[in-house]
């Protein structure tokens, strides 16, 4: 199996994206580097991030939309990463001491919503394990209240949570929902 070293410096605005962007970055530079070895292997990535639901969420924006359709053509399998042989002891030692590592690890969810006399939209942003920061903002073509925009962002947020998998969240909000 040919092993192969690809580098590349992050662009300033680059190093500003979400640790999950740069990740799409990152299978989106070796795709296109690497074309024909995509094109004819099947091409598994194994990681920790949950970047298979996330590039299969219906609602991306910009770039992360024109890296999903690049990388489609390749026909990419996503995996968990698993244990790696070298750690697999210690994984076996740290799952018999009882830690509260066994709670999962807390998601934070942050909502806030606006309305005025064209319409409304909402902001959204996801905190998950692993610098995980996903941000998600809707536009509302329909005439709400400030208060049904608050509930949209919120109730947008938590699928997005339990979408990928989040057992544990904290939702904050600048208003006071009743949920």
């Amino acid at each position: 199996m040919p092993i192969y070293f690809i580098s590349r410096v992050l662009q300033d605005a680059e190093k500003r994206y979400q640790t999950i962007e740069k990740l799409a970055l990152a299978l989106v530079t070796a795709a296109r580097r690497l074309r024909p070895y995509f094109q004819s292997h099947q091409v598994i990535v194994k990681t920790d991030y949950p970047i298979k639901k996330i590039l299969r969420k219906p609602e991306l924006a910009g770039r992360m939309i024109a890296w999903l359709v690049e990388l489609f053509e390749f026909g990419i399998q996503h995996e968990n990463r698993g244990a790696l042989k070298a750690l697999c002891l210690a994984d076996f030692i740290a799952e018999l001491m009882p830690t509260s590592a066994d709670e999962p690890q807390v998601w934070i969810l942050h909502v806030d919503g606006s309305s005025n006399f064209k319409g409304g939209g909402a902001g959204i942003i996801l905190e998950g394990p692993n610098q995980v920061t996903l941000e998600q903002s809707l536009k509302f073509i329909f005439k709400v209240t400030n208060n049904q925009a608050e509930y949209e962002a919120l109730l947008t947020g938590l699928r997005l949570a339990r979408d990928l998998g989040a057992r544990r969240l904290s939702c904050n909000s600048d208003s006071k929902l009743m949920v």
